[in-house]
Order: structure tokens, then sequence, then C-alpha cells
């Protein structure tokens, strides 16, 4: 490693770690004011709340990355502005691409280090936390099934449902996944279904059977058909949202249910997300990079504030493109990835254009 990579490298760990804390230290202080409601309201221990907060942690943390990253790209760069460091390494024929080459190779790394915290941690410790947070909604009376969420009964059988109209007691492509006392599971989907206290009846449905090579060995179309359920599922005990799975265990849910022809769209989206998220590390610090640098002309306020407005902007374009992939209105990988192409290849351009014109 050469010595100005050492330098740059060295000094972007303080303020991305600062970046770190005071992010997380925000959310939690937003967090507070929502669980303070539950200990003084609700009668829940604070030993309870303290323990969810703790379990809330390494999500909000994969979320502080990307925002600790760009920080830190813009603290440093526009200390080293401010101080003509700049200036000294380019008058001594250092480009900026290879001033930013440090900063993009950290970001690389924050960004595997997201996506293994956000793969292998989140799903564990947020399914812990939706559990303590079920466990106190089940002190109330019975919720009503969910959306978008996979749930097991006594007998080892998982749900899914994607929509659900209340009003009418009607549901809208369900799954049912059993195994019959078998290795070689039983798949029930059904465009719609209406659901009693013990029984749905379902309508428009198609039953999978697989063999011991995930191949199916069985398929029949049925009109309407009747299960009776657990009216115990209805309470959640098990359920898990695409929040508390590893991209292994949605994976395979959405290959499962788009063989029996289940609208998949939504999950799809989640599951590109868990690895497009991570990579917003990167993006952030390659877009980061010139706007950082716009302190040598500009100063860094305006540099530090555009590029707080820029992040922004990436957020408000990622949760559109999230929404329109969940409704089907354009593609999943487009819903995923558009706003990191968008604003990568935004990053990249002005980058390019910087170091050329300096």
């Amino acid at each position: 490693m050469k010595t100005i990579d050492r330098y740059i490298s060295s000094e972007f760990i303080a303020p991305f770690m600062l970046g770190i804390i005071g992010f997380i230290l925000i959310m939690i202080t937003d967090l507070l004011f929502t669980y303070t409601n539950l200990i003084i309201n609700k009668g829940v221990p604070l030993l309870v709340v303290l323990k969810l907060m703790i379990f809330k942690l390494p999500a909000i943390m994969v979320l502080t990355f990307p925002v600790s990253t760009v920080f830190a790209t813009s603290m440093i760069l526009g200390r080293m502005s401010h101080d003509n460091e700049i200036i000294a390494l380019r008058t001594s024929g250092v480009p900026l691409a290879r001033i930013g080459l440090p900063i993009l190779m950290i970001a690389v790394a924050v960004s595997f280090a997201s996506y293994f915290t956000n793969e292998h941690l989140v799903p564990w410790t947020n399914h812990i936390s939706e559990n303590i947070i079920r466990q106190m909604i089940l002190k109330q009376p019975i919720p009503e099934i969910k959306e978008n969420i996979f749930f097991k009964d006594a007998s080892n059988r998982y749900f899914y449902v994607n929509k659900v109209d209340l009003k009418r007691n009607a549901l809208e492509g369900v799954m049912i996944y059993e195994t019959e006392g078998s290795n070689f599971p039983r798949v029930i989907t059904a465009k719609k279904a209406v659901y009693a206290k013990t029984t749905w009846q379902l309508q428009e449905g198609v039953i999978h059977r697989y063999d011991k090579t995930g191949a199916i060995e069985y398929q029949a179309r049925f009109n309407r058909m009747e299960v009776l359920v657990d009216e115990s599922i209805i309470n959640f005990s098990d359920q898990r949202t695409t929040y508390e799975m590893n991209s292994k265990e949605l994976g395979a849910i959405v290959q499962m249910l788009n063989k029996g022809g289940v609208n998949t769209a939504a999950l799809t989206v989640d599951l590109l997300m868990k690895v497009s998220v991570p990579f917003t590390c990167f993006v952030f610090a390659l877009i980061g990079i010139p706007f950082s640098l716009q302190g040598v002309r500009s100063g860094r306020t305006w540099g530090a504030l555009f590029t707080v407005m820029l992040i922004f902007t990436f957020y408000v374009f990622a949760s559109i493109f999230r929404s329109l992939g969940h409704g089907g209105i354009i593609h999943p990988v487009v819903a995923a990835w558009f706003p990191n192409a968008l604003f990568g290849g935004i990053g990249s351009v002005l980058l390019i254009k910087k170091a050329w014109l300096n």
C-alpha cells in the first residue's frame, strides 16, 4: 500500500465511524419516541424494550453504512481541499481519480461487510425483534391475516398470502407448503380464497407434488378446494417477512411460488435489494467524490450541502422504484438496480469529467 493510500485510508476511518455512531444514535432516538409509549401506556417492561432496541441495531447499522460512507468522503476530501492538500497532490502529478481510489476501495469493503451483515445477522435479529413486537400485540385482540408474510401452523404447513381483503374475508395469491409426513413436499397454490375461522376455500388453484430430485411428479388443477387450518396460525407465532429471511431462504420461496403460478414481483424486488442495498455504499462513494472535490472552488459547505441533497434524492428515487416494482409496474431488476445504476453512472461521468478538466 502506497503512502497516499495509507494516509487517505487512515483519515477516512474516523469520520466513517463517527458517522455510524451519530446516525445510529439519531435513529435510536427516533425509536425511543415510539417505544416510550409502550413503556408508559402499555405497561411493557423497560428491559423488554431495551432488548428490542438491541436486536434492532444490526438492521439500523446496515442503513447507516451508505450515509456514513458519503459523510466520511465529504469530510476527508473537504478537509484536504481546505488545507490545500488536494492542490499539493495535483501539483505533484497525482490524478484526481488516483486520490479517490482508496475511498472507492474502502467503499467496496464496506459494501461486502454490509452484505454479510444483511445476509447473515440482520434476518436473525429482525426475526427476534419482530417476535418481541408480536408477543406484545398478542396481548391485544387477535390480529388479522397480514400480506406478504410467511407463517406456519401446528402441522408444520407453511402459508403465504399475497393480498388480503378484510372486508370480504378474501385472499389473493395463496400458497400452502406441506410435507404430509414425508420428505417430499406438496405445494398448493390458488389465485383466490375465502376464509372463515378454520376453513379456507381455495379457488382456481394448482396442486404440485415433488419427488426427491425436486422435479414435479404430479400436478392437478382445481376450481374449488377446502382446506382446514388451525385457527392459531393467525396469531403468527412463527411468521416471517422478507426482512427476516436471507437470500437463500427467500430465493427458494420465490422459486416455489413461481412454479405455482403466484405473482412474485414484490418478493423478487426484495430479494434483489438484498444485494443492491449493500452495493449503495460504493455508489455513494462514487458520486460523493466529485461533489466533495467541488470544495476546491466553492468551499466545503456547498459540497457537503449538495451531497446531502443528492443522497436525499437517491432515497426518494429508490423508494419510488421499489413501490413500482412491488406493484408489478416495472420489472423487479429495474426496481432494485436502476437507482444505483443511474446515480453510479452520474458519479462516474462527473468524476471522469473533473479528472479530464483538471
